[in-house]
Formats: C-alpha cells, sequence, structure tokens
C-alpha cells in the first residue's frame, strides 16, 4: 500500500526575486521606447544628410539662409545635425529655416558653379546670392553660423 503524503506531488516552484511590477513595466516597454528615440535623435539627421536634398529644383527665397554641403564631408557631417534640428524646431516658420542642398548629388552640381560654392559647408542668404563676402559664410561653428544667418 502506498502512502501519499500531503503536498508532495505538488512541489513548490521556488519564488524567484521578482522585481515590482511598476518597474517591469519600465523595463519592458517604457526603456525601448526610450532607446528608441535618443537613437533617432543621433541617427535621423545623418539618413536625412545622405537620402534627402537629392533633388532641389529651386532656391527657396523665403528661408533664413541656405546650406551647400556634401554627405560625405566630414565637417558637414558636424553641423548637419544641428541644422536639421533647427529646421525642425522651426517647420512652422519659412522664414527661420536653412535650406540644405546636397552638392554631391549629380541633379544639384550646377549650385557649384551658380553659386560659386568653394567649400562645404557654405551659407548664403537666398535673397542674396551674390558673391559678396558679407553674405557668405564658410563655418561648423554654430555661434557664427547663428550671426550670420540673424543678420
Amino acid at each position: 500500500m502506498k502512502h501519499y503524503i500531503k503536498g508532495g506531488n505538488n512541489t513548490k516552484k521556488e519564488n524567484k526575486k521578482q522585481l515590482p511590477k511598476s518597474i517591469t513595466i519600465i523595463v519592458n516597454k517604457v526603456l525601448p521606447v526610450i532607446v528608441l528615440l535618443v537613437a533617432g535623435f543621433y541617427f535621423i539627421p545623418y539618413a536625412s544628410m545622405n537620402f534627402q536634398n537629392n533633388d532641389v529644383d529651386h532656391i527657396n527665397k523665403n528661408n533664413e539662409a541656405i546650406m551647400f554641403y556634401s554627405s560625405t564631408c566630414s565637417h558637414c557631417r558636424k553641423v548637419y545635425p544641428k541644422i536639421f534640428w533647427h529646421n525642425v524646431l522651426n517647420f512652422k516658420n519659412a522664414d527661420k529655416q536653412i535650406q540644405t542642398i546636397n552638392v554631391q548629388n549629380p541633379n544639384n552640381k550646377h549650385y557649384i558653379s551658380e553659386f560659386a560654392v568653394q567649400e562645404t559647408p557654405t551659407f548664403m542668404k537666398p535673397n542674396k546670392p551674390d558673391i559678396k563676402p558679407d553674405m557668405r559664410v564658410v563655418s561648423t561653428d554654430v555661434q557664427v553660423i547663428n550671426n550670420f544667418s540673424e543678420r
């Protein structure tokens, strides 16, 4: 005759120490969203730099400035994200936007000779594209670019 011990077949699983439910939700749901947002903040401007502005058919004279850049230029890669986020923050104000033109793209090569672009990044006023030194600036210094666009 077999003798059964009460609860003998139902061995209790060892309780592992679990995080509180609120922390589990944060780790599983909120943290991945934050990671994606941070990654997007850093990578979206570079995707824009390489895949946008490939065929610019005209200069927008309402914009604050124009930035001629090359997507392979290290100086342009430094300043482009700042210009990208400047444009995102001012997306409703065309007069505060900086139009970006990738002169490396074959469709935009005519801008190099048309506006005498010799270096990148080159910033110029769209309504005064003449070659006067005070109407263009070649710089990666954000303060210099801000001072130029505010003039």
